[in-house]
């Protein structure tokens, strides 16, 4: 019989306040983030290449169970667990919504089977103190279920501590604790995993049972656990979310404006990224996007056609070219800077009206989204890579800081990746003095192309391109990849691009 194994990722704590606000919250807590956070730990769980097999959430999603819109919030958390597409088990906490809860999440307390494991989940009940005291009830499950199979390798969760103690005036562990511990040495539990506690508890062993409390996501620096189970061995991997790193700079990130845009929104953008703990946050928006409307925007004809760019351009308006300049010069502070991602158009111009062009961007990132000339399913792949490499050089040749997302081009239309044009392309940035983006955003950055430029000089850009907030401030993959290509953070303010 082959051995059982189990992967969790484990989140507590998130004092959601969406609909809900709740002025007296801790300045600690970032309830009004956690929505993001959460999907953040799922963006983080598929660039680590982790599967998990179920979602265990420790309680305390909300952080008011009395306000109006709590039961809204709930359900905007539980539409994010969903959209995870990984199964999921939810204990409630002591400011969790009793009434909606257990239907909404299907999480009832009691006996749950996940794989070839079962899982005992507990709702404590809390009174009007925060005090809470199991049941006799849920003191006798574990061994009730022990008895009725054998053999099975059992998880405790719930949202109160239970091991190791906790000195605080505030009552963290249950008032019989010693009888809840007595019931899992009992039944042979293998891991007990609790919240509520928002600094955590490491994994610690009382007898033959592991006890880990999980820090509270709402605070930095937004922690979640990955447990692997193999049979009775349980390895605990603790993650944050939090960089951690001195001056990290985001070169490109999106806004409200974004035709092509998900859910960013730039207040949250910098709101997020501070506390994530990027150190300059460039806003830029697609440019052609801000010259034409929608349809037009995105079947990139404007690329062939210079009289409607002239057209465009007469107008004040610049149809929301000028609404986004006002935009983005109330953003700009020492934390944010402001800027445009730009194309080329009419053989090698830089889409960029002359009114725009004088004004003072921090930032300019140039883009091959499309190239001029080029047709899909007739130009052949050599024909592509010669047009590829006359836009490279018309692009770095105009004021730009950064060559967004190279390579991606080919990818998007199907060609094949062109590795033996790395380093004429490393030669035309270092020459040019452009930096090199690394972005995530629906493409993945080769490490050799990236070791072919740092051996020529050529600075990396930091990019979350972001479209999604829980893209934002996201550089796990960044560091990951610049490992592989030999940058290790010792080497960043050397390597990176800065201002």
């Amino acid at each position: 019989m082959a051995t059982p194994t189990l992967t969790l990722v484990a989140i507590s704590d998130l004092h959601y306040i969406g609909r809900t606000r709740n002025p007296v919250q801790n300045a600690r807590m970032r309830g009004e983030l956690a929505k993001t956070l959460l999907r953040k730990v799922f963006l983080r769980l598929r660039h680590m290449g982790i599967k998990p097999d179920a979602t265990i959430m420790l309680g305390d999603l909300v952080d008011n169970e009395d306000a109006p819109s709590a039961e809204n919030d709930l359900a905007t958390i539980h539409a994010e667990l969903t959209h995870s597409a990984i199964p999921f088990l939810v204990c409630r906490g002591n400011h969790d919504v009793a009434s909606t809860f257990d239907t909404l999440f299907h999480s009832q307390s009691g006996f749950h089977k996940i794989g070839d494991y079962g899982i005992l989940l507990f709702s404590d009940q809390y009174d009007h103190s925060h005090v809470c005291e199991r049941t006799q009830a849920d003191l006798e499950l574990p061994i009730r279920v022990a008895q009725e199979n054998p053999g099975l390798p059992l998880i405790a969760i719930q949202h109160p501590p239970i091991y190791p103690a906790i000195q605080s005036h505030y009552p963290y562990r249950p008032k019989n604790v010693a009888k809840i511990i007595e019931s899992y040495h009992k039944s042979g539990v293998l891991l007990s995993l609790s919240g509520h506690y928002h600094k955590g508890q490491k994994p610690r062993l009382n007898g033959d049972v592991l006890y880990h409390t999980v820090p509270a996501l709402c605070e930095a620096p937004f922690s979640f656990s990955v447990i692997r189970m193999q049979g009775t061995q349980v390895e605990i991997e603790e993650h944050v979310l939090e960089l951690q790193l001195p001056n990290l700079i985001d070169v490109h990130c999106h806004t409200e404006n974004a035709y092509c845009a998900d859910d960013v929104e730039t207040e949250q953008n910098i709101a997020l990224a501070k506390a994530l703990g990027v150190t300059t946050l460039c806003i830029t928006e697609h440019a052609f996007q801000l010259y034409f409307e929608k349809k037009y925007a995105m079947s990139f004809a404007w690329q062939n056609d210079p009289a409607a760019v002239q057209k465009i351009w007469a107008t004040p308006e610049r149809y929301r070219m000028a609404d986004y300049t006002a935009f983005a010069e109330k953003l700009r502070s020492p934390f944010v800077k402001i800027g445009l991602e730009v194309d080329l158009y009419d053989d090698g111009k830089l889409l960029l009206a002359p009114e725009d062009m004088e004004m003072e961007w921090d930032i300019l990132v140039g883009a091959i989204h499309c190239i001029h000339d080029y047709v899909h399913n007739t130009t052949t792949q050599k024909e592509a890579e010669k047009l590829f490499i006359r836009d490279v050089i018309a692009l770095t040749s105009h004021p730009i800081k950064v060559l967004a997302h190279p390579f991606r081009f080919f990818k998007r239309h199907k060609l094949q990746l062109p590795t033996h044009l790395y380093g004429e392309v490393a030669d035309i940035l270092c020459d040019s003095g452009v930096a090199l983006e690394i972005n995530y955003h629906t493409h993945t950055p080769d490490p050799k192309f990236i070791e072919i430029c740092a051996e020529k000089g050529v600075k990396c850009a930091l990019a979350s391109d972001s479209h999604d907030l829980a893209e934002v401030g996201e550089f796990y993959p960044h560091m990951q990849v610049l490992k592989q290509a030999g940058i290790t953070p010792k080497m960043y303010p050397e390597a990176l691009f800065s201002f």
